[in-house]
């Protein structure tokens, strides 16, 4: 099928939702200093940009399952908030410099306002979703249990992420790779966006099943693309983000796969690479590529991701057949062709 349907939805659905977005922050003076300590700071890194894609999936699947697409717009929202404060936390604990092209706002408005700037990000998530007089008190409720348990599974996968490297773990496998992922990335990049839109859309079990099943295996596989492009891409299409999980010594599942395939030296090389830490060379992260290459680590991610992709699919052979799922097909698809 490809991507062009889901990249067109995309364009249609986009200027809407940065409205919205924008507006949940247009709520005070303009002459407020609130203005320029707070409410700008969050306002300008969300006019950045980005894919838009969690509150456009929100929208599909309560559209997929019979539903108004517009009632799902504050929930999608809100996880779309849950994000921005996520990449303003992270860049801070990554030290990172760039983020989409500009300074990151710790290094624009210093740490202690874009720590703020986050968490008053993370405060929206909750009082956007209660606040919408299109949602009933249940269906708030079902919402809002999704996006809690969104909300703790990230910081689950987000901890065993940076936990592995702190305590220079090495004998990991896939398995731990896709367990971290899922928290990491599958939660609010698939499944709170897709089962929060179902239950919007008024979703039967059988449909809000499917939908969180092609959630968790697209998304785990756009995390794969993600660090597949960390090392694939190029300075001008990544930016910041360019061999920086190898610069980080993430362990990634190219990273897990190689030292489950080296022996010997090669495999003390990896270990010593990924020791080096921040203090690795771009030289040192080539030759951790080179080593990647050699095993097939990074055939072995891209036949995975493809694996998943093909089995997110089959999911959503339970939702009926309607534009809406023609589109969420397409979006996995998107996942896996994107190049940045």
């Amino acid at each position: 099928m490809g991507s062009e349907l889901f990249v067109e939805y995309l364009l249609r659905a986009t200027p809407d939702i940065d409205a919205h977005l924008h507006g949940y922050l247009d709520v005070v003076s303009r002459n407020s200093p609130l203005r320029l300590y707070l409410y700008d700071i969050l306002d300008e890194f969300i006019a950045r940009g980005g894919k838009r894609a969690r509150p456009a999936m929100t929208m599909l699947a309560c559209e997929a399952v019979g539903g108004d697409p517009m009632k799902a717009m504050s929930a999608g929202c809100a996880i779309e908030f849950f994000h921005a404060a996520a990449l303003i936390h992270d860049d801070i604990m990554d030290a990172s410099i760039l983020r989409r092209g500009q300074k990151c706002a710790h290094i624009v408005h210093g740490e202690p306002l874009a720590i703020n700037a986050g968490d008053y990000a993370l405060g929206l998530v909750c009082t956007i979703v209660v606040r919408d007089p299109a949602l009933d008190d249940a269906t708030k409720i079902a919402v809002l249990d999704v996006i809690g348990e969104m909300s703790a599974r990230t910081v689950e996968g987000q901890a065993l992420d940076v936990g592995w490297v702190r305590d220079e773990v090495y004998d990991l496998t896939p398995g731990d790779y896709m367990h971290m992922a899922l928290g990491k990335t599958g939660y609010y990049s698939g499944i709170a966006p897709l089962k929060a839109g179902a239950l919007i859309g008024g979703a039967t079990s059988r449909e809000l099943e499917a939908l969180q099943d092609f959630g968790r295996d697209s998304s785990i596989a756009f995390q794969i693309q993600d660090d597949l492009l960390n090392i694939l891409g190029d300075v001008d299409t990544m930016g910041k983000d360019y061999l920086s999980d190898i610069l980080e010594s993430k362990r990634t599942l190219m990273v897990i796969h190689c030292l489950s395939r080296a022996e010997g030296a090669d495999r003390d090389r990896m270990v010593e690479l990924l020791h080096l830490g921040h203090d690795k060379t771009l030289e040192d992260a080539a030759e951790a590529v080179d080593l990647l290459y050699k095993y097939d680590s990074i055939g072995f991610a891209r036949r995975m991701a493809h694996e998943l992709i093909v089995k997110a699919r089959l999911s959503l052979d339970f939702i009926p057949d309607t534009p809406a799922r023609e589109v969420l097909a397409s979006m996995a698809d998107f996942f896996l062709e994107r190049e940045k």
